[in-house]
């Protein structure tokens, strides 16, 4: 009899891993890829959710902003398909910014090259960085007055364009229903939001999330382009339209995991090599960690090639609380991350098999993985096994 194989590929990194009757593979994102994405765009933009065709709400002379969100699968070419339908509807190349979350430069050269690859004339590219806060704009205060700046762009401009990948509200660092909260604030909301997700202060976090709508009103926002995620870490669908419509929508599409738990949760980052850093691995040890009982285990299988700063901060032996409070402020790159891995640490052990080092592994408190035939030995020793492909969602 023919045994069956799991194959999925984090980036380059292939993973094959024997299935039995014990393990059970979910999903947040749907079976299907689609990769015609100038003819999905081109369907929502001209019929959007609970909003008219969009070329009706732009004036020839608007200043277009579009705010992609790091993560986004594939997120760069559909940022460029809807610039080059921008193009072909009447906008002015001088007339549209792309602002990108992501600092460390990748996010751009794929940006340009996707720009390039349509042979579109090129526009302004701003890399948001949240410790810049001369390239911030005031939006809003809490009632304690905690003040919230967003990117200045986004603010200065005629038209709001958020692409934001759909993800449940429990995902770390998930967008708000305006696609600019957290991820286009600033470093000091940014520390607020990620403390309060850390501590798990509903109150604070509901909060929060009232005044990133307000914010999200306040700059303008009245139309946002959401991506779900597909099982391969590609593209399902994409919505467009009224926020709070295309929020509901599109989180509403992706698939409840359930409410069983297991001995041992594998979580595959799937998708390309852009998908494969320390957020998704952050994403995915969240995730496993609800499908995971107290004294269960976590594989993590993503293809992170380097730790960061904040990320080599888990070598730190501070009480964690006392770490993360101090790494938060640090607002080191992966900063969060790092934390969100530190509180699962404390109390479960996480596997990564990863294109890393086994000293450089084990030096941030995490067990080493050398290959699927261990993971296929960890699988056998448990009694319920669940496998979460895309678990970066």
């Amino acid at each position: 009899m023919t045994e069956d194989v799991l194959v999925a590929n984090a980036g380059n990194l292939e993973i094959r891993l024997r299935l039995a009757p014990k393990v059970r593979i979910v999903s947040h994102g749907r079976k299907e890829s689609k990769t015609r994405y100038a003819q999905m765009l081109q369907d929502t933009l001209e019929n959007p959710i609970d909003f008219p065709s969009l070329m009706l709400a732009i004036l020839e002379d608007d200043q277009i902003a579009i705010a992609l969100e790091e993560g986004v699968p594939d997120g760069e070419r559909i940022a460029a398909y809807l610039i080059e339908y921008l193009l072909q509807h009447g906008t002015r190349s001088e007339n549209i910014c792309l602002i990108l979350a992501g600092r460390d430069g990748r996010s751009q050269k794929l940006a340009e090259a996707a720009i390039r690859h349509l042979s579109l004339p090129a526009i302004r590219i701003v890399c948001h960085d949240p410790n810049e806060i001369d390239s911030h704009a005031y939006v809003a205060a809490s009632e304690t007055a905690d003040a919230i700046y967003v990117q200045r762009e986004l603010v200065d401009a005629d038209v709001v364009m958020p692409i934001y990948c759909a993800r449940i509200p429990e995902c770390p660092y998930a967008s708000d229903l305006f696609g600019i909260s957290p991820s286009f604030t600033d470093a000091e909301t940014q520390y607020r939001w990620s403390k309060a997700w850390l501590e798990d202060n509903i109150t604070h976090l509901h909060q929060h999330e009232k005044l990133s709508q307000e914010a999200g009103w306040l700059v303008g926002i009245h139309f946002t382009i959401a991506v779900v995620p597909s099982l391969d870490g590609h593209v399902s669908e994409i919505l467009a339209g009224k926020p709070q419509s295309v929020f509901e929508r599109s989180t509403a599409s992706l698939v409840n995991l359930g409410e069983e738990i297991y001995d041992l949760v594998i979580a595959v980052v799937d998708g390309s090599e852009e998908q494969q850093d320390w957020m998704s691995i952050a994403r995915a040890a969240s995730q496993a960690e609800i499908l995971c009982r107290p004294e269960g285990r976590i594989v993590v299988c993503c293809n992170v090639k380097h730790t960061t700063r904040g990320i080599r901060d888990l070598a730190s032996d501070a009480p964690t609380e006392e770490a993360n409070r101090r790494l938060l402020q640090s607002h080191f790159p992966d900063s969060f991350p790092a934390a969100v891995l530190r509180t699962i640490r404390d109390h479960r052990t996480i596997y990564l098999l990863s294109s890393m080092q086994v000293t450089e592994t084990e030096k941030l408190g995490l067990a080493f993985v050398q290959s699927a035939e261990l993971i296929d030995h960890l699988i056998q020793q448990a009694e319920r096994v669940c496998i979460i492909r895309g678990a970066q969602y």
